[in-house]
């Protein structure tokens, strides 16, 4: 018994055409389900209109929506995933001291986010989340942000969890070796690390021009590769097949497809609900 998982940090959907056709390759590589960020609400209708097309009748999808940076998304093949039930997390800001007030006022419009959708595979429950976790604030704001969503979606009880996003593990490059073995500490043992060691899944090739860092684009046309390590996807209690990062144009983001199976030391099923429950919003304490 296999699973498959994409994760792909879309660019806001700006380069529409692109990202629908890397999508459409994820699903042809074996997706069963696709983590995406930055799937802005403009992008949403993109989206419907391509799951309405009769290849792909068997897919669907929830989105959150909770502000700037907090734009996430799951799609899923609904032959091999039956929704349970979905949960929107809010990740905790970062702390401006009343100093900085006006660095406040740029930060309280940033809103991260996670998106756990809890799914029957195989007569168990699997547990998905898309995530998209802080660059501002640095590595300690950001562990508190995974720290927090972990505690968070082990609340609920799944048999199998998939965890993956953008994780926003900036910095220079040589060091990313270190804020990897960081982020998989704060996880915890029991989450491997579908893709370790990879050395980038981030480069300016492609940009927004909404956003700020399209001026260093202008470097990678002279020859100039400004490249890290930011997505992840980790799962519990599977093994990893396969997995590989794939060099698609569109978004600044490359996706990352993973392959599980189950592991032999798999816990007990976990009673699975009848019935979809309602959304969820679980707010930081």
């Amino acid at each position: 018994m296999h699973i498959t998982c994409a994760t792909y940090n879309i660019l806001r959907g700006h380069h529409t055409d692109l990202i629908l056709k890397n999508i459409r390759f994820l699903i042809g590589e074996g997706a069963d389900v696709l983590c995406l960020q930055e799937a802005e609400v403009s992008f949403e209708d993109s989206l419907r209109e391509l799951l309405a097309h009769t290849d792909f009748s068997d897919w669907d999808m929830h989105h959150a929506h909770v502000g700037v940076g907090g734009n996430v998304a799951i799609l899923w093949n609904k032959k091999k995933l039956r929704l349970i039930d979905t949960k929107v997390v809010r990740l905790h800001k970062l702390r401006i001291p009343f100093q900085l007030s006006a660095l406040r006022e740029l930060t309280d419009k940033i809103e991260r986010a996670a998106l756990v959708g809890s799914f029957e595979w195989e007569k168990k429950v699997l547990q998905v989340t898309s995530a998209h976790f802080a660059w501002e604030g640095g590595e300690k704001h950001r562990m508190r942000q995974v720290h927090h969503l972990r505690e968070t979606i082990e609340e609920q009880p799944a048999d199998f969890r998939i965890l993956a996003g953008d994780f926003n593990t900036i910095g220079l490059s040589a060091l990313r070796h270190s804020r990897e073995r960081t982020l998989e500490e704060t996880l915890g043992r029991k989450y491997v690390n579908a893709l370790p060691k990879l050395h980038w899944s981030f480069d300016i090739a492609y940009t927004d021009p909404r956003d700020k860092l399209r001026i260093l684009a202008s470097l990678y046309y002279l020859g100039l590769k400004f490249r890290n390590r930011l997505d992840y996807i980790f799962a519990t209690s599977l093994n990893v097949v396969s997995a590989a990062m794939h060099d698609l144009p569109g978004s600044d983001h490359r996706p990352l497809l993973a392959t599980f199976s189950i592991a032999a030391t798999s816990p007990r099923p976990v009673t699975i609900a009848t019935q979809p429950l309602e959304d969820l919003v679980n707010e930081p304490r």
